[in-house]
């Protein structure tokens, strides 16, 4: 079980003394700092557990949030270790979940509020391979959450993903890849893009559409003919 109550410390304003604190979130999810007004480790550690107890027998509320507040908490503290395509990914999943369950406390979202944002998505007539991305995207965020002692366990992870048919593999012959370059190759005059490059490319490589129009001439390595992928900021070269 996590700790709900912690100690803190605030040093005196000569610096030589010091008082200890309680540190927890109220039943409203704001922070509590209470000064325990003495610097006396034992006694600070069995008000800390009083406090604890009191916490975990709901005469306080534990530590919660809303889910919209959740969310923003989520991707601040993600930073900038995703890509923005999918940082507006977990956002729009997230806030289509919140839509359709309300913008609940975080530590009452439970199974059942994932079936039934499944069988919305559904209902709607979303693609059930879009409603299975969505709901990963939701639960990547809630184990995030228990991984950051936000949550003791993830409230969704048992939801099963819809199924999908699986879609058919169309391939293209050489003939018809040796058409669709020269037919590219034809639109040169009318275009600044060199669809023929990225269509020869994308044969090649199996890039992704985004991948390919991201990369740049400092990405390719002729002499160990590769190409890095890479994420970049929006800019006019990318």
């Amino acid at each position: 079980m996590r700790q709900l109550v912690r100690l803190r410390t605030r040093p005196s304003r000569d610096g030589k003394t010091f008082m200890y604190l309680l540190d927890y979130l109220d039943e409203n999810g704001k922070r509590k700092r209470i000064s325990l007004g003495h610097s006396d480790r034992r006694k600070a550690e069995r008000q800390r557990a009083q406090k604890e107890r009191e916490l975990q027998m709901g005469l306080v509320g534990p530590e919660s949030m809303r889910t919209c507040d959740f969310l923003e908490d989520s991707l601040v503290r993600t930073g900038g270790q995703i890509r923005e395509s999918t940082r507006q990914e977990y956002r729009s999943a997230m806030e289509h979940f919140i839509n359709v369950v309300g913008n609940i406390d975080l530590q009452k979202v439970c199974h059942k509020h994932g079936e039934l944002f499944r069988q919305v998505c559904l209902d709607q007539g979303i693609n059930p391979a879009t409603v299975a991305k969505k709901l990963r995207h939701i639960k990547r965020l809630f184990q995030l959450a228990v991984e950051r002692k936000q949550l003791d366990e993830n409230p969704v992870r048992r939801v099963k993903l819809p199924r999908s048919p699986t879609k058919k593999v169309v391939t293209f012959s050489p003939e018809q890849c040796e058409r669709i370059i020269k037919v590219a190759k034809d639109c040169q005059n009318r275009t600044s893009v060199r669809w023929d490059l990225l269509i020869a490319l994308a044969l090649i490589t199996g890039m992704r559409r985004g991948e390919l129009l991201n990369t740049v001439w400092s990405d390719i390595d002729f002499e160990a003919k590769t190409i890095e992928v890479s994420p970049k900021k929006n800019t006019d070269r990318t």
